[in-house]
């Protein structure tokens, strides 16, 4: 059966490292993972709308997104994987969490800043909410 891994992507290099697992443990699988990679743009706030239309905003958001996908789909690519790219707008562990149920994923591999204290808390928020919503196992690669 195949796998359906679900890998969300900020554009940080801590993001990166669930796509460097990826390509090490992908040969251990009878059949290659399909995988997802998502980057989730934040809204802006509803009055932006009297400055900037829908469209130019939609355009900003899809080009924000797809930059940050960008160093993740050409490893995954260079190693011959070829993931679905998806930008979405939300609030980025709910949008998350909502992909992997929409989309039958087995799971989630998420990126962590591995901090502690304070400033693990904080820059780890996404990652830990993503863990509390999620109805599929989350995998938290440090």
């Amino acid at each position: 059966m195949t796998q359906t891994w679900l890998v969300p992507i900020d554009g940080s290099e801590i993001a990166l490292h669930s796509i460097d697992w990826i390509i090490r443990h992908a040969a251990e699988y009878r059949e290659p993972p399909q995988i997802h990679l998502i980057n989730v743009q934040a809204t802006l706030p509803n009055d932006i709308g009297r400055f900037i239309n829908a469209e130019t905003l939609r355009e900003f958001h899809l080009e924000a997104g797809t930059a940050a996908l960008a160093p993740a789909r050409d490893r995954l690519t260079a190693a011959g994987l070829i993931p679905e790219v998806h930008v979405l707008l939300g609030e980025p562990a709910t949008a998350i969490t909502e992909f992997a149920d929409s989309h039958a994923c087995s799971q989630i591999l998420i990126g962590t800043h591995g901090n502690s204290g304070l400033t693990g808390t904080l820059l780890g928020s996404v990652a830990m909410k993503v863990v509390h919503l999620s109805r599929v196992p989350v995998l938290l690669i440090r």
